[in-house]
């Protein structure tokens, strides 16, 4: 004989099925990223007793789903019970074990599927086995093997995406996450429901004397008490969720600090050398591309750093940095060449148009603090293609200098 179910406690067992997975999986791409062993083994032992407890308790969610048929009475044995939850917890631990290796053959996810799919069976059965009744509760074995065989290919696909999981790209990785614990989910209440259909009772079948636990009740407190592992593992993920958020930013922050002093200028903000030779050879590399470079020399700025010492010197580069960024607009590409030079890439100039740009530098430079004393400062320029065809020549071609300026001297005349 067989039994019917309520539908609402069959969605109730698939809900804990797929929280557990998705727990599990979470803590699976958790450790996999962890080097150090004895948290690799804390998160391992974590993951294991989460999935094993969500399968032990979909178990008997499940099983208080069911109605005994006849008005049969459902009772199971307290240490067969507990012992039943033991072979969930080791199917898990191999799971999460082999999704968080390096490397796994082909031939070891098979072979770990047939175990996992073992222990996933052991605890059904077990389970059901905890139920003693008499006369024994009796097994359909094709229904059997095909549970068995359900529990080993579930299982396999578990791993198999439980292992895609973790090199997803991290704005798909929860989207992907859910769907795993869906069909881990699926697979596990599958499992369980083809194992439920394989049962047949007797007639006149009756609960050993000695099952102190009431199966209609059965659901109810391991559904709180996987409830409140899950929670507990929840909370503990959503720590360390954090922690590693903090320790995303902070090691972000850290990279882009490495950049900013690999890149940039500390005193003046601009691109340093090394940045402005690499847009140099990016520009030269654009096809049909023209363009001119104009170097600019603060020729008094040594003076300055001898005589007031390096804060006024950098002070005076920070002034005289945004002074020719002023003159020369937008469309340049400014950086810090050298202690005291300043390099720009810009629109390719006319003769014309070089000389009202150095007028331009002239006046803004000229209102920086140190012009009167220290402001001696000299232009030269070069054009791409026509004054070199290679990086380090279009330099020294715009290093020679073609206009000075020395703002003392032209106060004295």
């Amino acid at each position: 004989m067989s039994g019917s179910y309520n539908l609402t406690l069959v969605f109730a067992s698939y809900c804990v099925a797929v929280i557990a997975a998705y727990t599990a999986i979470y803590f699976g791409t958790r450790i996999f990223s962890m080097h150090d062993g004895a948290g690799r083994k804390f998160w391992l032992g974590m993951g294991a007793v989460c999935l094993g407890s969500g399968i032990w308790s979909m178990h008997f969610v499940g099983m208080s789903a069911y109605t005994m048929p006849a008005g049969m009475t459902m009772s199971f044995s307290a240490p067969l019970t507990v012992l039943s939850w033991i072979p969930a917890v080791l199917a898990s631990a191999l799971a999460l074990y082999v999704i968080t290796r390096p490397n796994v053959s082909a031939l070891s996810i098979v072979a770990s599927a047939v175990i996992m799919g073992a222990g996933i069976c052991a605890m059904h059965y077990g389970g059901m086995y905890a139920m003693r009744m008499d006369p024994q509760i009796q097994y359909d074995a094709l229904i059997v093997a095909i549970s068995a065989v359900i529990a080993v290919v579930a299982s396999g696909a578990a791993l198999v995406i439980c292992r895609q999981v973790r090199v997803v790209p991290a704005k798909y990785a929860m989207a992907v996450k859910g769907v795993a614990a869906l069909v881990m989910g699926a697979a596990i209440c599958g499992m369980h429901y083809t194992g439920m259909a394989a049962a047949s009772y007797p007639m006149n079948s009756m609960a050993a004397q000695s099952n102190t636990l009431q199966g209609q009740w059965m659901g109810i407190p391991t559904a709180i008490v996987a409830s409140i592992v899950l929670l507990l593992a929840l909370i503990v993920a959503y720590r360390d969720f954090k922690q590693a958020e903090s320790e995303r930013r902070s090691a972000a922050q850290a990279h882009d600090k490495v950049i900013e002093n690999a890149f940039v200028d500390q005193a003046t903000g601009l691109a340093n050398r090394t940045r402005f030779e690499q847009l140099l050879m990016q520009k030269m590399a654009t096809q049909h591309s023209r363009f001119s470079l104009l170097y600019i020399e603060m020729n008094g700025y040594r003076d300055l750093n001898n005589a007031l010492g390096e804060q006024a010197a950098q002070q005076m580069a920070q002034e005289f940095a945004g002074a020719v960024r002023s003159g020369l607009g937008d469309a340049s590409e400014l950086a810090r060449y050298s202690s005291s030079g300043f390099i720009a890439l810009v629109p390719e100039l006319s003769n014309n148009t070089l000389a009202n740009t150095f007028a331009q530098l002239k006046r803004t430079v000229g209102q920086i603090k140190y012009a009167p004393s220290y402001g001696q400062w000299s232009l030269g320029y070069s054009n791409y293609p026509d004054s070199a065809s290679n990086s380090r020549l279009l330099v020294r071609a715009a290093q020679k200098t073609r206009y000075t300026m020395d703002y003392q001297a032209q106060t004295a005349s």
